[in-house]
Order: structure tokens, then C-alpha cells, then sequence
């Protein structure tokens, strides 16, 4: 049996494992001799793959249908029981991971907590939990988990591409603004509660108008996008001129606007670390301009401000701003104002 492994369970999202990456690279960090085999989700297995301090990266895989999802849990424990632990850190909190992780071998079992339900049961089984309040942000309840798993964080240099070559395939030369328009901004495409930016063609193509004419043309416009096919995103995208497979371009009021259409998480990586500013709605994408220290306006809902700076409260050069119907965005001289602002910023 294998004394000096460590199993972590990340089964969620790539902003989620972001967010984490100073806790288990100051993990490895502090515990060099014990190797990590991390659980992931089947959406962010590629992703975390790359990491070469991740000895081993298994994708739990998600089904909807409540047998196959318990045969798959059976399959995983009988897989991680041949092998007794030195610690077990559950950082997603799903009730899936605590499930394996409680017939597994180990004397140090962590969990980061995300919901009351498991608090009892946790305790009751000697883990060492910490619950994932929202009260502050989700940084400071890491630091707490290393504090009691006996490390601290460093927070110094949280590049998580510190040690990668990112290549430049699209050949980006000018200064250039990333507007990254993936499925928060339309309707029924993520969390109903939220309020529908929903852009048409026209209003796409006037918000990068008025994004170019902060700047006189000073800067080109790249515009990017998540997985999910959206029709008006399509439809625009229709008007430009094909280059090669990954990259549309349009002339706007003798400004070129780039497309990159299709591309994976690590060429919009690159995009995103060579940019001067990024324009999105809050999520993955705040994350790594977070991680390369770009300035970023990111729209959020009202609704879920506390949820929101959970997330983002460690960034230091992130503005949020209320998300509208983009009527009332492109009508908003605020939001013009502060992307304006945020230049400057990058240009200090």
C-alpha cells in the first residue's frame, strides 16, 4: 500500500479549481513527498490533467439517472481502496465525494464544507471540516483548511501558468480587450433567477462600437465565447469574414474585430494573458484574468452580490457591475466609464 499518497476531491468546474490551485500547490508545496491523485469532474478532466505536480487525475463520471450515478460511486470506492491514504481533502463538499471518501483508508480526512446536511456526519466519522461560508471570501475558509491541515498558503504567486508555455497560435500583436460573451449573458442558458442580458445582433455590435470609440481604435476588440452554441452569437458571427478555422474578423468603422471561435480553455488562456482588459460576465474567465492580473469588468446579479464576492473578493483588479438588459448597459455612461477606468489602470 502506498504510505505517502494524497486524494483530493475537485469535482466541480475550472473556475472552481482555480480558485483552489494556491491551496493544493502549497500543499504539495509543504508535503513534497506525498503524491496527489486528484477526483475530478468530466468537465474539467482535461484541464487539471496538464498540472505535472498532480501525480494522477481520475474524472468522476456524472449521470443523471440514480442507479448508473451509484454504480459509479461502488466503481470509484472499490478503485481507491486498494491504496490507504496519508490525507484524503474533499474541496468541492459534494455529498458524492464525502460518500467515497468515508470507506476509504486514512487517518487525515478534510473536508471543506458546503452544506450543513454533512456537518453531523463529518464530525461523527473525525474529519477535520471547515464550513464554506459565504459570510467572506472562499480564500480566507482555505487558508483556515491548510491552517488545521498544519501548512500555510502562498499566496505570493498564484499563477497556476507559472510553469507553462502557452502558445500563441492566433499570432496577437496589437493591444488588444477581451469581450468574452458565453451563455450568462443570454436567457435560459444559465440560473433562471438572473436578469437577462440578453444582446441581439445590433446590440452586439454597438456595444463593441462604443468599447473602441472609449479608445479611438487604439485598441482592437477580441471577442470570445464559452461551448454552448448561442443563436444571435451565431448569427453575428455570420457577418465576418472566415480566416482559418479558429479565427472571423470584421471591419467596424475601419476597426478589425477579431473572432476566436471554437477555441480550448488554454488558447483563450493565452488570449486572456495578453490582453490589456477583459469584459465579461463573472465566472471561470474572471479567474484566470484574476490569475495573470488583468484588469476585468465583470457583470454580476443583484441578487447574489454576497455569492458574488464569495468568489471574487480576493481579486484585486476586478470592477463588478450590475447586470441589465443590455439596453440599459449600452444607455449606461457608468459602465463605459469604468472600463475606460480600468485601462488606465492596466497602463499605471
Amino acid at each position: 500500500m502506498d504510505e505517502i499518497e494524497s486524494l483530493i476531491f475537485r469535482t466541480d468546474r475550472i473556475g472552481d479549481f482555480i480558485i483552489s490551485f494556491p491551496f493544493i500547490r502549497s500543499f504539495k508545496d509543504n508535503f513534497p513527498k506525498s503524491s496527489i491523485s486528484l477526483v475530478s469532474s468530466e468537465y474539467n478532466f482535461q484541464f487539471i490533467k496538464k498540472f505535472q505536480f498532480i501525480s494522477n487525475t481520475i474524472p468522476l463520471q456524472s449521470k443523471l439517472k440514480l442507479i448508473p450515478k451509484i454504480i459509479i460511486l461502488i466503481k470509484m470506492i472499490f478503485l481507491f481502496r486498494k491504496k490507504k491514504y496519508n490525507h484524503i481533502i474533499i474541496l468541492d463538499g459534494k455529498m458524492r465525494s464525502f460518500f467515497i471518501s468515508l470507506f476509504l483508508k486514512s487517518k487525515n480526512k478534510s473536508i471543506l464544507l458546503q452544506s450543513k446536511k454533512i456537518k453531523l456526519l463529518s464530525k461523527f466519522f473525525n474529519y477535520k471540516t471547515v464550513l464554506n461560508t459565504e459570510i467572506q471570501p472562499q480564500t480566507k475558509n482555505f487558508s483556515f483548511l491548510a491552517n488545521i491541515l498544519g501548512f500555510k498558503i502562498n499566496n505570493k504567486n498564484p499563477n497556476i501558468y507559472k510553469d507553462h508555455n502557452l502558445d500563441n497560435k492566433f499570432l496577437l500583436e496589437r493591444k488588444f480587450i477581451v469581450l468574452h460573451l458565453d451563455e450568462k449573458w443570454f436567457s435560459k442558458l444559465y440560473y433562471s433567477d438572473f436578469t437577462d442580458i440578453n444582446p441581439s445582433v445590433d446590440e452586439i455590435e454597438l456595444f463593441i462600437k462604443k468599447i473602441s470609440n472609449i479608445f479611438n481604435n487604439n485598441y482592437e476588440v477580441i471577442l470570445t465565447s464559452g461551448n454552448i452554441k448561442i443563436d444571435n452569437l451565431i448569427n453575428y458571427i455570420s457577418t465576418f469574414k472566415k480566416i482559418d478555422d479558429f479565427i472571423f474578423k470584421k471591419n467596424i468603422d475601419n476597426q478589425t474585430i477579431t473572432y476566436l471561435h471554437g477555441i480550448s480553455f488554454e488558447d483563450l488562456a493565452f488570449t486572456v494573458s495578453n490582453s490589456v482588459l477583459v469584459v465579461c460576465c463573472e465566472g471561470a474567465i474572471s479567474h484566470l484574468s484574476n490569475n495573470f492580473k488583468i484588469p476585468t469588468l465583470a457583470l454580476y446579479e443583484k441578487k447574489r452580490f454576497q455569492h458574488t464576492k464569495f468568489w471574487t473578493g480576493h481579486m484585486k483588479k476586478i470592477k463588478l457591475f450590475e447586470r441589465k438588459k443590455m439596453n440599459d448597459l449600452l444607455l449606461d455612461k457608468s459602465l463605459f466609464n469604468e472600463i475606460e477606468n480600468l485601462i488606465n489602470l492596466k497602463t499605471r
